[in-house]
């Protein structure tokens, strides 16, 4: 008698994630839990952006516009009411559709019986496919997408395929050094400093008098 496999190889007290099609392929149980476990947006966008590996969100434009629109599919999906595992196989369905649309070449027409194929394969269980969305579902879906990305896919490709000019500029700058202290052991007296003639000195001495007998202050 033959002995059919174990379903799954978990150990006791470990839960048993059954996964339908695509999801948590790309985007883990974990990683989605806690993007929906947080109300803030600047850590949905980070949740996002790592679970896409991409480290700089801020600083790229492209990495930007691929965090963004996953991001945004996942928020689709959260404000429809999704099953986590709807969520993450609309997730990964889409990431391919962006991948073949954008960076590979497909068409228009190409990508969008792509994506027709992909959601049809989680929408009838034939004995092949699976069945994660029902018909009201897949027809949410395909109104979202054909008003969101086919609408804007001409753009998407523009931005990924073209490469951006780099002007480089050489300018000059005036830069003021300040100047450098002189050493205290350096210093020099005030007789050394100004300079001055008789009358000038004369002056200096008389001035110098009057205040003194001003203040009560004389030779003895």
């Amino acid at each position: 008698t033959e002995v059919p496999p174990a379903e799954n190889d978990v150990g006791e007290g470990e839960e048993i994630v059954t996964t339908l099609g695509l999801a948590y392929s790309d985007l883990t149980k974990d990683k989605l839990e806690a993007i929906i476990g947080t109300e803030d947006i600047d850590e949905r966008i980070r949740l996002t952006a790592e679970s896409l590996n991409v480290k700089h969100y801020s600083n790229n434009p492209r990495s930007t516009i691929m965090v963004d629109f996953c991001y945004f599919n996942l928020m689709f999906a959260m404000e429809n009411g999704f099953t986590e595992q709807q969520t993450s196989a609309f997730y990964s369905i889409m990431l391919k559709v962006f991948v073949a649309a954008v960076d590979d070449g497909l068409s228009p027409s190409e990508s969008f019986d792509l994506f027709k194929k992909l959601i049809l394969t989680h929408s009838i269980d034939d004995g092949e496919a699976v069945e994660l969305y029902p018909l009201p579902l897949v027809k949410k879906i395909s109104n979202y997408i054909s008003n969101t990305f086919f609408r804007y896919l001409d753009a998407y490709k523009y931005v990924f395929s073209n490469v951006q000019a780099v002007v480089t500029e050489t300018k000059e700058l005036q830069v003021e050094t300040p100047l450098i202290s002189p050493l205290l052991a350096e210093a020099t007296s005030e007789e050394d400093v100004f300079v001055f003639d008789d009358g000038q000195r004369e002056g200096k001495e008389e001035a110098e008098n009057e205040g003194g007998e001003k203040l009560g202050v004389g030779a003895d």
